[in-house]
């Protein structure tokens, strides 16, 4: 049940009248879930100032692959964090890994993980299925030192926000209570005047999950993923899907305009697009994706072994990619411009073809291949780090920035 105007108590009681069983509610997105049949259902949704919608099934997608990894991406951004003399790692970045759990215990994820939940039905926080661990990993895995295996910002901090149980599905009751969590430690950590780079204050959701498109913008999930974004101030980095090339695959919430839809291309070779990546228009008919990033045959921690790594494909793995980049980019324009500076995704497309590379056939606005493109990381690093250190700006200073990137003549995607 999603309020359209009326009191969350209300909807309550309205729910109880007509016999729903298992009642379970939101602390701030306005929503409550519950079991009925559909005669029940039928009644309770003509209350006025309610929408009743059935829930649905989400799952991780992903490709294990034989290929050997791609072993110099640890390296890539390895080389990128080093570009200033004092390194990045992404410290001050806390992600929440809305996921299957995380394998904490693995030696690339030692205290990484800073806060758990579990909303997946499931016995325990853990991943079992596999994929959170690798998620994980690739937003903050490992630590910055030259031929170790790490993630894009080793630096940042986890939260673990179990949504996918142990067979890998999830639910939109799970997925939307994990995001209010989120929302809630967003809102406690400004209430007890935490700065956005402290440990407890999530700045990042990573959802590589996805339903089909319904073509519904009232879609509960759609709805949090916007309110998390729009009201609690959370970028909402959402994994495009694996259904390409077929076009009109983007799944559910990736298809939200409100979030940041991430596509895969090759990682190896020249940029192109990955065969399984999907393509817009969403259901609505929105370009979609947003932004695409490297996302096959990369090499993440394992979640059978503390030891041991994987090598998978799928955009479930680029998403993560841009949301550690987030850690890099952030540090770096806090050096440049003071701590007071933010950077969040969902400002920064808004000139995103100005930062992004794609192939030469490409269209050169959004497209529903590419999106904007792959964004030129190096770039965007150095035009901030280069930024006179007494400089003043908060997200002000941001199109600036852009400009300068744009300027600089971008090629590649560093």
């Amino acid at each position: 049940m999603i309020s359209k105007g009326l009191p969350l108590d209300r909807i309550e009681t309205e729910v109880k009248k007509v016999g729903g069983r298992d009642i379970s509610k939101t602390l701030l997105l306005g929503q409550i879930f519950c079991e009925m049949d559909e005669e029940q259902a039928k009644a309770l949704s003509r209350v006025p100032g309610l929408v009743v919608k059935l829930m649905k099934e989400y799952k991780t997608n992903q490709v294990a692959t034989e290929l050997p990894a791609v072993e110099n991406i640890s390296d890539v951004f390895y080389l990128l964090r080093s570009y200033f003399a004092i390194p990045l790692t992404g410290v001050g970045l806390t992600v929440a890994v809305l996921d299957s759990g995380i394998r904490k215990s693995h030696q690339s994820l030692g205290a990484k993980v800073i806060y758990e939940e579990n909303f997946s039905g499931s016995p325990t926080a853990g991943d079992v299925f596999g994929h959170g661990t690798q998620v994980a990993f690739i937003i903050a895995g490992g630590m910055h030192a030259p031929g170790e295996k790490a993630g894009v910002s080793p630096g940042a901090s986890l939260m673990n926000i179990k949504v996918i149980d142990d067979t890998g599905v999830g639910s939109d009751e799970g997925i939307i209570l994990g995001i209010d969590k989120v929302c809630h430690l967003a809102e406690e950590a400004r209430r007890q005047g935490l700065v956005p780079t402290d440990d407890m204050y999530p700045n990042v959701i990573n959802l590589s999950l996805g339903g089909e498109d319904d073509g519904d913008p009232d879609n509960p999930v759609r709805i949090a993923c916007r309110q998390a974004s729009q009201v609690y101030g959370l970028d909402v980095v959402t994994a495009a899907g694996n259904f390409g090339p077929k076009m009109t695959t983007i799944t559910l919430p990736a298809c939200d305009p409100e979030v940041i839809a991430v596509g895969a291309v090759e990682t190896s070779g020249e940029l192109v697009a990955w065969d399984k990546s999907s393509r817009g228009p969403t259901v609505q008919g929105e370009t979609k994706p947003d932004f695409v990033i490297w996302g096959t045959n990369l090499e993440m921690a394992s979640d059978k072994a503390d030891d041991e790594y994987v090598t998978k494909s799928g955009t479930s793995f680029a998403a993560p990619l841009l949301s550690g980049l987030t850690g890099l980019l952030w540090e770096s324009g806090r050096r440049a411009y003071g701590e007071g500076w933010l950077f969040r995704w969902t400002q920064a497309r808004e000139v995103g073809q100005y930062f992004s590379t794609k192939p030469q056939d490409a269209p050169l606005n959004k497209d529903n291949t590419y999106g904007y493109g792959l964004p030129a990381m190096g770039t965007m690093l150095g035009q901030m780090g280069s930024v006179n250190q007494s400089s003043q700006g908060g997200m002000e200073m941001f199109p600036m920035v852009m400009m300068m990137a744009m300027m600089s003549g971008l090629m590649g995607g560093f």
